[in-house]
């Protein structure tokens, strides 16, 4: 259900920005560097009044889950407060999605009441980390939980500025028209609620490069649900042999070699999903730049960053987020005035990661009771590294390839009942071409390969590593 919601909440988006965007795309691809207008700095708005606000939205959803679904989990008090501060923290293991995709959504309602108050990043993540830590305390007979905490103030704040960015692209001045305010409130409700209430708090705005598309394709895929490491592989092997559906979109806020003035000046967004009958998958991929430092002239670049980076793929092949920070370097050469070579480098530091590599079968056979309902995944920490390479030639022909390697390792004390302690390694590769056959309409192939490997220290888990390929043929759709 909720990633229904996601996908009808993501379509609506799209075709909101397309309506926007359409008369400017020309002009936003001939931009080489944003035109920012800085306004009349206004006066951000009290800290007791964006306090307030989370402990009023708190207070609104803790009545809802009592009075009006009637949850046990809402049926707090006094006697929970105190175990709650005298106990303190553990891991929970809700499901996967609420604790992924839910609480990081409810993390961006706190992170924009203070953004939209004239906060930065920074001060409207700790707004972000109020409203979790006194929802975590006080909402819930459930003791607080780290992951919930970590998750909905730095992946509400990733996923926070990302709305915030794209809602001010619609409601950046006052003329906006009916529908333009509409998609910006859907994206940053309280946000635009500020503004409306309070006024623009908001000294910045502009004509900030953006590109957006989506995509539709179809395809198969092929390879081994699972393996033991040393046994038959005939005797073993499952197979996963099935065609799928492919659907997506991609933005790109802001230009790769320009100063970050501010956190997320700079973003990449990836969405996709792929439905078949042996399984389906969603990836959603937000990366922004904190910082920079870097050269650029005569089409050429080199960038020096630091990123946060919040990554998510939810499916039957595997489960796996991460929160992570790191450091890269990107450049880019232009060949000839009709070729231009980039690669990019970033290895990151996995502040939170979670691991459900769908063994679920395995844990039957020895617990006959287990019942599978996406809760028994592991936390972890770990690294991860990201190598992209792009290729093209004029302005129609472009070559991707973009390889993602995480490496975790289970956090001491953070199993679930079915757990096993180790080291989970996921490697996603995609190489892509495509074509533009009009100026905005584009086919291309792609093949994509997901590998992974568990070695659990655990008597029930042996080694055990997966290998599935995909290839798909789409057509793109650049909506500006």
């Amino acid at each position: 259900m909720i990633r229904k919601l996601l996908m009808v909440f993501l379509l609506c988006t799209l075709n909101a920005f397309a309506v926007e965007f359409h008369d400017i795309q020309d002009s936003l691809a001939e931009n080489f560097a944003p035109r920012e207008i800085v306004l009349s700095q206004p006066k951000k708005l009290s800290p007791l009044v964006v306090a307030g606000e989370v402990f009023g939205f708190n207070g609104f959803i803790w009545a809802w889950d009592r009075y009006v679904i009637d949850k046990d989990y809402a049926r707090t008090g006094p006697k929970y407060w105190k175990r709650n501060i005298k106990e303190g923290w553990e891991w929970d293991h809700n499901h996967w999605a609420i604790n992924f995709y839910g609480h990081p959504y409810q993390g961006a309602t706190y992170y924009n009441f203070a953004r939209g108050a004239g906060y930065g990043f920074y001060g409207s993540l700790l707004f972000a980390a109020l409203g979790s830590y006194t929802w975590e305390m006080f909402a819930e007979t459930e003791y607080p939980s780290i992951n919930d905490l970590i998750a909905t103030s730095i992946g509400g704040s990733v996923y926070g500025e990302v709305l915030y960015r794209l809602s001010r692209k619609l409601y950046g001045v006052e003329e906006s028209s009916w529908y333009q305010q509409v998609g910006a409130f859907g994206m940053a409700h309280s946000a635009y609620l500020q503004r409306k209430f309070f006024g623009n708090r908001d000294g910045i705005t502009g004509d900030t490069p953006l590109e957006m598309s989506i995509f539709l394709g179809a395809g198969s895929h092929f390879g081994n649900i699972y393996r033991f490491g040393g046994r038959n592989e005939d005797d073993l092997d499952q197979r996963w042999d099935d065609k799928h559906f492919m659907y997506g979109g991609e933005i790109e806020y802001g230009k790769p070699f320009r100063k970050v003035k501010r956190p997320f000046d700079y973003f990449t967004l990836f969405t996709r999903g792929e439905v078949g009958p042996d399984g389906t998958l969603f990836q959603l991929d937000v990366t922004g730049k904190l910082t920079n430092a870097g050269v650029h002239g005569r089409g050429h670049w080199v960038d020096f960053a630091t990123y946060l980076d919040y990554s998510t793929f939810y499916g039957d092949f595997a489960t796996v987020g991460t929160i992570s920070i790191g450091t890269g370097v990107d450049y880019s050469l232009l060949i000839s005035p009709s070729m231009r070579f980039r690669m990019y480098h970033q290895i990151y530091f996995i502040l939170l990661g979670t691991t459900d590599m769908g063994y679920d079968d395995l844990i039957q056979a020895v617990h006959p009771e287990y019942e599978s309902d996406m809760d028994n995944y592991q936390y972890n920490m770990g690294a991860k590294y990201v190598l992209g390479v792009e290729f093209s030639v004029g302005k129609r022909f472009r070559i991707k390839n973009k390889t993602v390697v995480d490496a975790l390792h289970t956090i001491p004390g953070s199993l679930p009942h079915y757990g096993a302690d180790g080291w989970d390694m996921l490697l996603m590769n995609n190489t892509s071409m495509e074509y533009d056959l009009v100026d905005r309409f584009s086919m291309g192939g792609r093949l994509d390969t997901y590998a992974k490997i568990a070695a659990y220290s655990s008597e029930f888990f042996e080694p055990m590593s997966r290998g599935v390929f995909a290839y798909t043929l789409y057509f793109s759709y650049k909506l500006f």
